[in-house]
């Protein structure tokens, strides 16, 4: 079911489900429910039924009342947006929400839709507590990947009433650059001085990894791939000269000229997780940005981010 078609502001911060922000309308089945009172109303006043007229009133009662529980489950929830951890574009992100229950009445059944073809969810919230809830983002291009418009419904307590809001988070996650498939081989490295090596004389290029052997330097050791590795088994980073790896520099202007400008991030994503995982510093040059050779979580993080970003209008 699509939602409504008009522009909508994401919202910033807290976003508490007070009663302007709640909608209510009877359910297929309130519908019926509220069709078959009237039929027995109409008997009930053709034959002259007293029991009728009990009958009647009674189940129109539970019809209202439930309706006041319906729109209770949502008011006064305060919906929170999270983060959600960055992926390579292709792969399938999960944003991280919270559901706030500051009331000493706990909640039932109330289902998250983000309006695409994925399952509703359904959670519950305990009195005073707080749920988290993780909605799956599909990402097909590099960037930010803004939250989805997303619905909360609940038909709770008999479902005779639809209750639900719409929240448009100002929340999202970001999409690096997919990697090159298959990977080019690492360009020239550097010496400390700054002269570069020669990939086919003599460079210190990562090649890659393999399993150790006695007698492997112990600074030829990827400590990283071998705390992924299933067994814990040590792994040997393995260079195309048999050196021990020098320190890499990966420049925009450097790359050949026929690639297009995604497929130049494509390459700089890629070399930079095959320097991560050698555990070989590098540097990125950008055209108007320069990271400072570095490895490590920090140091990935911010070149992908630049990737991802490349091409962006500067914030004003």
């Amino acid at each position: 079911m699509r939602f409504f078609g008009r522009t909508r502001t994401p919202w910033e911060g807290d976003f508490p489900l007070t009663r302007r922000r709640i909608y209510v309308l009877p359910s297929r089945m309130g519908l019926i429910f509220a069709g078959a009172l009237l039929v027995m109303l109409v008997l009930t006043i053709n034959y002259g039924l007293a029991l009728g007229y009990v009958l009647v009133f009674v189940l129109g009662g539970v019809f209202w009342v439930s309706l006041f529980h319906a729109w209770r489950n949502l008011a006064g929830l305060v919906l929170r947006p999270g983060r959600g951890d960055p992926v390579h574009a292709g792969e399938t992100a999960e944003l991280n929400l919270s559901f706030l229950n500051p009331t000493r009445l706990a909640r039932y059944a109330i289902r998250l839709d983000t309006g695409r073809d994925t399952e509703a969810q359904e959670v519950d919230i305990a009195a005073e507590a707080e749920q988290m809830v993780s909605v799956a983002l599909k990402t097909e291009k590099r960037g930010w990947q803004p939250a989805p418009l997303l619905r909360l419904t609940s038909d709770f307590p008999l479902g005779l009433w639809r209750v639900w809001t719409l929240w448009y988070p100002a929340a999202g996650v970001l999409a690096w650059p997919a990697p090159e498939n298959p990977p080019s081989p690492l360009p020239q490295s550097h010496d400390p001085t700054g002269h570069a090596e020669q990939h086919q004389h003599g460079g210190d290029d990562f090649s890659h990894l393999r399993p150790y052997r006695p007698g492997d330097s112990i600074r030829r050791l990827a400590w990283r791939a071998m705390a992924r590795h299933p067994q814990g088994l040590p792994q040997t980073r393995e260079f195309s000269d048999g050196g021990e790896g020098g320190e890499l520099m990966f420049d925009w202007e450097q790359l050949p000229p026929g690639l297009d400008e995604e497929a130049r991030l494509s390459r700089l994503t890629s070399w930079i997780e095959l320097a991560e995982q050698a555990e070989q510093p590098y540097a990125l040059k950008l055209p108007r940005r320069h990271f400072t050779t570095d490895r490590g979580p920090k140091q990935r993080a911010a070149c992908l981010e630049a990737l991802a970003r490349f091409g962006e209008a500067p914030a004003s």
